[in-house]
Formats: C-alpha cells, sequence, structure tokens
C-alpha cells in the first residue's frame, strides 16, 4: 500500500474523480443551476446545493433532490431574489453563489492536471506556503491614482500580523422596507430587505435623498487564522520527531503506522477515549514557548494538539451558525465614522470577526427592524441601548419580552461597535448571551419567512418578511415602500 500511494495512484484516482464531477457540475450551470457547487468530503466529491444547503452525494441523489419540494419552493424565491440581472458578486457558501471565479481556477486546474496538494486551512496558514497568500506591505505610492471610494483599514490582525489593509470599494446595496401607514404614522413593516446595486446602481438624486449607512461591509476570501492568533505558528511541528531536528532526530527507530507522517491523514484520526485524559495531562506540561519552538515528539501529545488544531481551524458563523469555509467570502463590519471595524474596540491586538457575507447583509437589516421598531413604540432613541420600561411590548410578533432595544449596528459575536477608545480601556458589551441567541432566532424566522413570500424587485436582494398574525389589524391601512439607507461594500485582497 507504501508503494502505490508514493507512486500516487491513489492521487490520479482521485483527480479523475474531480474531472467527471466537474463536467457534470458545468453542465448542470449550462442549464441554470449556478447555485450548485462542488465540495470535497473527505475523499469524495459532493455536489451541493446552495440553495437549500443540501449535501447531494451521487448525480442520482442531486437529481432527486432538484425534482424535490424544498428545494422548488427555494428556487421560486431564487428567481425574484437570487438569480435576477445585476448579481450578488459573493459566494460565501451559504447563500449567495457567484462561481465566476470559481469556474475559472477550476478550468487551470483541469488543464494543469498536476499532481493533488493539500491546499487546507493548515498548509494555507504556514509562513513558507507559497507566495500566492504573501501579504505585502501597504506602500503608499499604490494610493496614487486609487479610487476616491477606497479606503486604508488600520491595524488589521492576519496571519498573526498587524497590518494596514488597502479596501477596495465594490458597489453599493440598498435597505428599504415596505410599511403599513395609518392616518400618516407607519405602524408595521411588512418586509426589510437589501437590494444589491453595484457601483453605478445609485443615483446622484438618490444619493443626495437616501443617506448612507454609519457601517459598511468589508469583505475577505476567507482562511482560518485571519483576524485572529493561530493555535501554532508551524503546523510541521505536529508531525512525528523524524521530520523534525531534535536532538532524537539521528536515532533511527521503526515507523510506525499508528503514527503517520501526512498531516492531513493525521488530522481525520480518532482519539482513543482511554487516551484522552491522559493526552490533555501530558499537554499541559508543554507551554506555547515549547510547542512553537520544538518538535513534539510524543506520539499521543501529538495527538492531542492534532485534535486541537482541527477544532481551532473550524470556525462557526455566529449569525447562522453554519461552517466558515476556506477561501469563500467572509466579511466583517466596518464603523465609516471611525474608520475601523467594530471589533477594534473590543480588543487592541487588531483581532476582529467574520461571517458569511449573506449573514452581515441579514445582521444589518435586523439591526435596521430594531431600530425602526423602537421609533415605532416609542419613537426616541438617543442612546445605543438602554432597558425598556414598558414590559410585555410586542414587536412584529416575533419575540415579546424584548429588555433591550438597539440603537446601532454591532458586532454579533463580540458586540463592539467600532468607537474610539483612548488607552487600555475597552467597549464594554451591552447584550447577555441570553438575548444575543433571541436576536438569532429573529433573524432565523424573518429570513424563513421571506422564502415564502419575497418583494419581487429589478435588482438581486435578501431580506426579511414579518407576516402578521391577524390580517384584520392592517385592514383599511395603507402601504408604502421606503428607501432607508445605503450601505457600502468593499473588498480586501490578500
Amino acid at each position: 500500500m507504501s508503494e502505490k500511494k508514493e507512486l500516487g495512484f491513489q492521487k490520479t484516482v482521485v483527480s479523475l474523480k474531480e474531472q467527471l464531477a466537474r463536467t457534470t457540475l458545468r453542465n448542470l450551470r449550462a442549464q441554470g443551476h449556478t447555485y450548485v457547487e462542488l465540495r470535497e468530503d473527505g475523499k469524495r466529491f459532493v455536489f451541493f446545493c446552495t440553495l437549500c444547503l443540501a449535501p447531494c452525494y451521487s448525480d442520482a441523489i442531486l437529481l432527486e433532490h432538484l425534482n424535490g419540494n424544498l428545494h422548488k419552493e427555494r428556487l421560486s424565491c431564487a428567481k425574484v431574489t437570487l438569480l435576477r440581472e445585476n448579481p450578488w458578486p459573493f459566494n460565501d457558501g451559504v447563500l449567495f453563489f457567484d462561481s465566476s471565479t470559481e469556474e475559472e481556477e477550476g478550468e487551470e486546474e483541469e488543464k494543469s492536471l498536476i499532481s493533488c496538494v493539500d491546499t487546507g486551512p493548515l498548509q494555507r496558514c504556514s509562513s513558507d506556503g507559497g507566495e500566492r497568500l504573501a501579504i505585502v506591505a501597504y506602500d503608499e505610492s499604490r494610493m496614487i491614482g486609487a479610487n476616491r471610494d477606497d479606503l486604508l483599514i488600520p491595524g488589521l490582525l492576519i496571519k498573526e500580523r498587524t497590518l494596514d489593509v488597502e479596501a477596495k470599494f465594490i458597489g453599493f446595496g440598498r435597505i428599504a422596507a415596505r410599511l403599513f401607514e395609518k392616518k400618516g404614522r407607519s405602524t408595521w413593516i411588512d418586509k426589510l430587505w437589501c437590494e444589491w446595486l453595484g457601483k453605478d446602481g445609485a443615483s446622484d438624486e438618490e444619493k443626495a435623498v437616501v443617506p448612507e449607512h454609519d457601517f459598511a461591509v468589508v469583505t475577505f476570501s476567507y482562511f482560518y487564522n485571519l483576524g485572529r492568533l493561530g493555535l501554532l505558528d508551524h503546523p510541521s511541528r505536529l508531525l512525528t520527531s523524524e521530520s523534525g531536528n531534535g536532538e532524537d532526530s539521528g536515532r533511527k527507530r521503526k515507523k510506525s503506522f499508528s503514527d503517520p507522517e501526512d498531516t492531513s491523514e493525521s488530522l481525520c484520526s480518532q482519539d482513543d477515549s482511554s487516551e484522552e485524559v491522559s493526552s490533555r495531562a501530558l499537554l499541559a506540561d508543554y507551554d506555547d514557548h515549547l510547542v512553537s519552538r520544538r518538535v513534539i515528539k510524543n506520539r499521543t501529545v501529538r495527538r492531542e494538539l492534532r485534535k486541537q488544531q482541527r477544532i481551532f481551524s473550524e470556525r462557526i458563523c455566529e449569525v447562522c451558525k453554519q461552517k466558515m469555509l476556506p477561501g469563500k467570502d467572509a466579511a466583517a463590519i466596518l464603523n465609516t465614522k471611525t474608520g475601523k471595524l467594530v471589533c477594534g474596540s473590543r480588543n487592541l491586538l487588531g483581532a476582529f470577526h467574520l461571517f458569511h457575507v449573506s449573514c452581515v447583509v441579514h445582521w444589518f437589516l435586523f439591526c435596521e427592524s430594531e431600530i425602526l421598531g423602537n421609533k415605532m413604540v416609542s419613537g426616541k432613541g438617543k442612546k445605543r441601548c438602554t432597558k425598556k420600561h414598558q414590559s410585555g411590548v410586542k414587536w412584529n410578533g416575533l419575540v415579546s419580552d424584548v429588555s433591550w432595544q438597539i440603537f446601532s449596528v454591532f458586532c454579533p459575536e463580540c458586540q463592539g461597535t467600532g468607537i474610539n477608545i483612548e488607552g487600555d480601556v475597552i467597549e464594554r458589551d451591552t447584550f447577555p448571551l441570553s438575548q444575543t441567541w433571541r436576536f438569532g432566532v429573529k433573524v432565523s424566522e424573518g429570513r424563513k419567512a421571506w422564502v415564502k413570500n419575497p418583494e419581487k424587485l429589478e435588482n438581486c436582494s435578501t431580506g426579511f418578511h414579518f407576516p402578521q398574525q391577524n390580517d384584520e389589524s392592517v385592514k383599511g391601512q395603507e402601504e408604502r415602500v421606503q428607501n432607508m439607507k445605503l450601505v457600502r461594500f468593499y473588498r480586501v485582497e490578500l
């Protein structure tokens, strides 16, 4: 078996399977199924329906899914929201599915026919992983002739280095709402959405009337230590002691099949339950300095470190609770007044949280619905948040007894707003965990209702729907569409 692996027979088979799957994928997309993509699940290639978040492990299963009731419902919504002209230029893996860049990369891979190389998040983050992800220091001369809408974001933690990065403006999104009114006063938000306009979509007249949002969306191509510190500087230190320069490196020993040299294979190994406690105890004896400077020679400790590295590399979006996928588009929130990411006021290291691009858009809509709903209830809103004195107030029938009010967009995970801070003082969080969980429920319910009854617009969009429990309550009221704010979208190329 080892000879076959060295000769590369198994890799050739995998490459042929991938070519066949990509051929099927091209045929599907030629038929209009642009929302289907190819993902790797272990050693298999899986068709994935982005509209339904459904993996299909064969052509037959995919065909059955495309003819199912769930897919037909999601597709009918996508035809009036996501499959219009001027599509969202993002591919985040959970809603947006722009595949233009992905198809170009796939064609290049098929033409080159090179051997499969592990391009997982661990390899992408190694310091000697090649020039493709190299981060170039910012040079002011690059700004000569640059778009005046581009900006420079200072102090971001990227691959464990604090850098100033250039964010290029890519377009506007327009937040609008369909309201019910009675005697000139808004009484109910029926729908709330964000419509993609692009760079030239917003006219000068609209820009003069519709205000720009105080917060913007900054997108990145995701990798696992983007915005945070890594567990290890060099994942290769998790290899066996034979690959290092330790004190026993010159001593020959028998190769153990239970201790594979391939890091990608060893990451998938399961730990023995009897060794779990002892391995954690052994791991406590290895401080960060020792882990980062030497190759770990204890096999049980290496196994525990691999497990922790695998867990650490998996990041969950706190809005939708789905995994963040390497290479897909992720987004952070920028405070346009201060020029900082919202997480910058919650730490001094430059760390920041990332979410799916569509989830950030939904979070903006959620915050705007709360702000507008609070104005409908009280007509006041000078502070970012305050406790309600009225108990049992119901807003749009989603969640009753809301204990806190929202008056600004903030980070869904750390609750930062990106305000300027002085010295070592950081911004304090506002909402308890129980309340942030309720916020997530409202986002989910609003999104589900939108799929069943979306707003038909000229451009691609995504949004919320807040159905009335009783149609009699809005009977006789007038409907009005209000353009609320323009949101700027930026792209950071690393």
